[in-house]
């Protein structure tokens, strides 16, 4: 529950709360009622974080303050730290006598200060919520706190650590710290994951042991986990809890971290016993879109612009009083230890509160072996970016790599493990990437690292764990798709070039072309190294569905041809039914007039728009459209293919219905390594290619076996 106040009602409820108060302690009762305390409120106010302007939360609500709801036409100008403070504790003032003392009162449970405490600050996230005698909290107040263990109470409060069916770790520490606060009065905890760790189970279609009311249950780090839960799923047996990499944890382990575990299943028939694959777990990323940009220096066509929101919305890192986030100013030693450390190990020890406010972190860093004892001598001080890749890197629990490095400037280790980790990406200048090792670092620059620090995952291995991690979900592997052969260590880039160094693959240069590209000189496209070119021939609009012809069409064949190059063509499809896919086919056909091609002519169909005709096209119904369009490419002597990307080819295509036909993949990345799980025979690696003969940038394509 959140009450709105505005700052004209402060002083008002500010009586109130004395005149409560006075009557409360002079009534007989035999349960003795609270106020909040000045430690909670810090505690409160640390755990918020101030925020001087209003901003929205991705459920359109408006806050203010240390997380007040407000109406934001109350506070054109936003609030103080001081008004934010009268506002906090006003706003207490209602959960205080309306929540917290109610419930006490109603049932006659005796707590102490501390205990009130943390129930106020359960009650500022979850409202109402916990007060329900179905919830262990508050069925162990009501029975007798005093009768359950340690355990049982951090398992009772931590319950409330999600969003939806996904953990967060933000609430994950906040639980834990309200928890050691109402078992021991400790308000200054602020790494409960050094005492607890949990373990989210997912189930995988099964169904909970009843014995267990939440699927995250956490455990005293060092000591053994016990019994872990049973789940059952009819018409199946259940074969073990194991990691997303595919390695068993049972109950005789020591708790050493958290852990997302999986129910792996098989059925029984027969006596045999075959694999079943259950709907995979899928994890929801916040949605940033209903931020309000408090900051004037911060535009939303900013390189920066969705980490400085990602980081601002999740309360990382603020901007300044003056509503700027002054993103190229340099951060010190004190503040990139504190947010790469606890972006990168999802802890936080907290601000020293004697000494330097960043001792904690440096301290946590040289016990880390980040930093060398000795090494930061002072805190207020920028740091390079070369000391930045190492403490991130050993932080992420990543080993230095040796190999080629991407910088023209730096040949570190940690600086490469960064780079093909997606972490870092240096900047380009003409055809070279630099890192700038000795450099400081800005706070949007940061931002960027922390972001990728927070939404980093080490890469699981489909064939062992059977998903494929993708987006915000996993997928579970098709079986019965081939798997990509390559070793993508063997990819190396030079400049426009692509080359795959194995040997057993005999490789060739493409690029893709359409009228875009403006007139061609083909006879330097062939003579730069390129051998085989795909040409547009025509497409579908996204909006109307007419089919429109490709202006440079002819003179890209022709050219093509004549200059020596083996040729295929495409269709940029927007095609809704097999009809419209049949149609587009027998477009082709008809432009190419019976014209002999090398390589295939290709079904192009991409997601052109959340608003065009053909985003809504169900799996089956695209699935249908791409056979349709392959089978009579075929009938008429032609090799068919299919065009996709990561999110055409795991989300749009059921590729089990495709196996009869290759795949032509489109991915970019600055790692210079393909992600597609499964395999295929041509690799669009660029749109920013150049070659010789061609104005501007192309699209650049690799051919494992060329036709």
């Amino acid at each position: 529950m959140q009450i709105r106040t505005p700052l004209k009602k402060i002083l008002a409820l500010a009586l109130c709360l004395a005149l409560t108060t006075t009557l409360l302690s002079g009534a007989a009762l035999a349960v003795e009622t609270f106020t909040t305390s000045d430690a909670c409120i810090a505690m409160i106010k640390e755990l918020e974080g101030y925020r001087q302007m209003p901003y929205a939360d991705n459920n359109g609500k408006w806050y203010v303050g240390y997380a007040v709801e407000c109406d934001p036409a109350d506070y054109p100008a936003g609030v103080t730290e001081e008004e934010a403070d009268l506002l906090l504790r006003a706003h207490l003032v209602e959960y205080e006598e309306e929540i917290v003392n109610r419930f006490l009162l109603q049932y006659g449970i005796p707590v102490t200060q501390y205990q009130f405490d943390a129930m106020v600050s359960m009650t500022y996230t979850l409202g109402y919520q916990w007060i329900n005698p179905d919830y262990r909290f508050c069925s162990y107040l009501i029975n007798g706190i005093g009768r359950y263990s340690e355990a049982e109470v951090v398992n009772a409060i931590a319950t409330w650590c999600h969003s939806g069916t996904t953990v967060l770790e933000n609430l994950v520490a906040r639980r834990l710290r309200e928890a050691f606060l109402f078992l021991y009065g400790d308000y200054d905890l602020r790494d409960g994951a050094s005492r607890y760790c949990y373990i989210d189970y997912e189930v995988n279609g099964g169904q909970n042991d009843p014995s267990q009311s939440s699927r995250t249950v956490f455990y005293p780090l060092g000591a053994p986990y016990g019994q872990l839960p049973t789940p059952t799923m009819a018409g199946a047996v259940f074969q073990g809890w194991f990691t997303a990499e595919g390695v068993q944890v049972t109950g005789e382990e020591t708790a050493m971290g958290s852990l997302h575990l999986y129910a792996r299943w098989s059925s029984e028939s027969g006596g045999t016993t075959a694999p079943v694959t259950p709907a995979p777990p899928v994890t929801v990323k916040p949605d940033y879109s209903s931020w309000i940009n408090p900051y004037r220096d911060v535009k939303e066509g900013d390189w920066h612009y969705s980490y400085v929101r990602e980081l601002s919305y999740e309360k990382i890192l603020g901007g300044y009083p003056d509503g700027t986030f002054q993103p190229n100013n340099l951060l010190t030693a004190g503040e990139a230890l504190k947010l790469l450390l606890v972006a990168a190990t999802q802890t936080d020890p907290g601000n020293t509160s004697t000494g330097h406010w960043a001792g904690n972190y440096l301290m946590l860093a040289e016990g880390m072996g980040c930093v060398l004892p000795g090494e930061i001598t002072n805190l207020d001080a920028p740091i390079d970016r070369l000391t930045i890749a190492r403490i991130a890197a050993i932080a992420m629990g990543l080993e230095g790599k040796e190999g080629p490095s991407p910088f023209v400037d730096v040949s570190d280790a940690y600086a490469l493990t960064l780079y093909e980790a997606g972490v870092i990406t240096g900047e380009i200048e003409g055809s070279q990437r630099y890192y700038r090792p000795d450099s400081g670092i800005n706070r949007a620059e940061m931002c960027a690292i922390v972001s990728r620090l927070r939404n980093y995952s080490k890469p699981n291995n489909p064939a062992l764990s059977g998903y494929i991690n993708y987006g915000n979900k996993m997928i579970p592997v098709l079986w019965d798709v081939p798997a990509a052969p390559y070793n993508k260590d063997l990819f190396v880039r030079d400049g426009s070039f692509l080359y795959y160094n194995d040997p057993a693959y005999t490789t060739a240069w493409g690029v893709d072309v359409s009228r875009h590209n403006g007139d061609i000189d083909w006879r330097q496209v062939a003579s730069s190294g390129v051998s085989f070119a795909l040409i547009r021939v025509g497409g579908r609009f996204a909006e109307s569905g007419d089919i429109y012809d490709d202006a440079n069409f002819e003179a890209n064949l022709t050219g093509a041809q004549a200059a020596g190059l083996k040729t295929g063509v495409y269709f940029y499809s927007q095609a809704i039914s097999v009809e419209e896919a049949v149609q587009e086919a027998l477009y082709t056909l008809g432009k190419l007039n019976g014209r002999s091609l090398e390589y295939p002519i290709i079904f192009d169909w991409e997601i052109y728009s959340k608003t065009a005709r053909s985003y809504g096209v169900d799996k089956q119904t695209l699935t249908d459209c791409a056979i349709a369009f392959c089978d009579t490419i075929a009938q008429w002597g032609y090799t068919p293919m299919i065009y996709m990307g990561l999110e055409v080819g795991y989300n749009r295509l059921d590729l089990s219905r495709l196996t009869g036909y290759d795949f032509w993949f489109a991915q970019y990345n600055s790692r210079n390594q393909p992600d597609m799980y499964y395999n295929y025979r041509i690799w669009q690696y660029t749109d920013s290619g150049s070659i010789p003969g061609i104005s501007g940038k192309v699209d650049m394509n690799l051919a494992f076996i060329p036709y």
